[in-house]
């Protein structure tokens, strides 16, 4: 009775790590989504166009159209920029000596900076945008300026990488909760003697379950709180031993960032305890249902 007490405990603790090193894999995927994610908007955020105005545009009109653009489905920011203050950039980035020859003139025009939020940074859109801003405004607006091959390259290149990476995350997924499923039914195996006696002793399907219900809530919280741990240290050696790239470093360790991606971090945790009492509960109870109406000679 002892050694076979023993082999279920052996049994019991390979499950719940094989269930913590399966969440802790599944958990690692969504970490690095959240990061992909962070990844592609900062590279997004340079993204922009320019809309310049001509010289009879008097600054209400710009500040108006700067207030209207704003409203638009898709802007993420509209910044009115002076021709004051973009000779200041100007000079700033070429030179104070760069506007000399000029005798203290201004050729610069008033222009607005359009930011795009994330899905509307493509080409089709900003072409859209572009027709929008210039329909009726002709005499205001001399030119609506954007780097076509800048929008072409960011987009398309994270559109080609996001669907392989989904892939792979779906096939992972597939296999994780297989794998979750097949061990677990291996523990219930373990126990199909017992189940038995219990039957002939009289006792319900309903009240056999519940102690091997009860437990695999049991073993499910501990194997999501495990596989936290696992994310935690994991993590805490790659930042140590500088295995990770410049920008997941910069990521982590930016506070407004983590901020923002600080409750996607506590969903991403709460969904990997949540993932492993779930699965645990319905593999167990699945398993459970087999050996309980299998036929005596089937059980060996």
């Amino acid at each position: 009775m002892a050694k076979r007490n023993n082999r279920f405990r052996g049994t019991v603790i390979s499950t719940v790590l094989g269930m913590s090193l399966l969440l802790f894999l599944l958990g690692l995927l969504a970490f690095f989504g959240v990061w992909w994610n962070s990844f592609e908007r900062e590279a997004k955020k340079d993204v922009s166009a320019d809309i310049y105005f001509r010289d009879i545009a008097r600054e209400v009109d710009v500040l108006k159209m700067e207030k209207e653009l704003l409203s638009e489905p898709g802007v993420a920011m509209a910044k009115y920029v002076s021709p004051d203050s973009a000779k200041a950039l100007l000079m700033h980035d070429l030179g104070e000596e760069s506007f000399d020859i000029l005798d203290g003139s201004n050729p610069l025009s008033a222009s607005i900076n359009v930011k795009f939020e994330m899905a509307y940074i493509n080409l089709d859109s900003v072409k859209k945008f572009k027709q929008k801003v210039l329909k009726g405004n002709e005499v205001l607006i001399e030119s609506v300026y954007y780097n076509e091959k800048q929008f072409m390259e960011v987009s398309s290149t994270f559109l080609d990488l996001k669907t392989p990476l989904y892939i792979i995350a779906g096939i992972l997924l597939f296999i994780s909760v297989s794998l979750i499923f097949f061990t677990i039914r291996l523990a219930v195996f373990s126990k199909r003697f017992t189940i038995r006696t219990m039957q002939l002793v009289g006792a319900k399907s309903s009240f056999i379950r519940r102690p091997f219900l009860i437990n695999a809530l049991g073993q499910g919280l501990v194997a999501g709180m495990l596989a936290i741990l696992l994310i935690l240290g994991f993590g805490y050696i790659l930042l140590k031993t500088g295995m990770l790239s410049s920008w997941v470093v910069n990521l982590v360790n930016d506070p407004e960032v983590f901020k923002e991606n600080i409750t996607l971090y506590g969903l991403i945790f709460a969904g990997m305890v949540v993932l492993g009492i779930f699965i645990s509960f319905f593999a167990t109870y699945f398993a459970l249902n087999k050996y309980i109406w299998v036929k005596t000679d089937k059980l060996y």
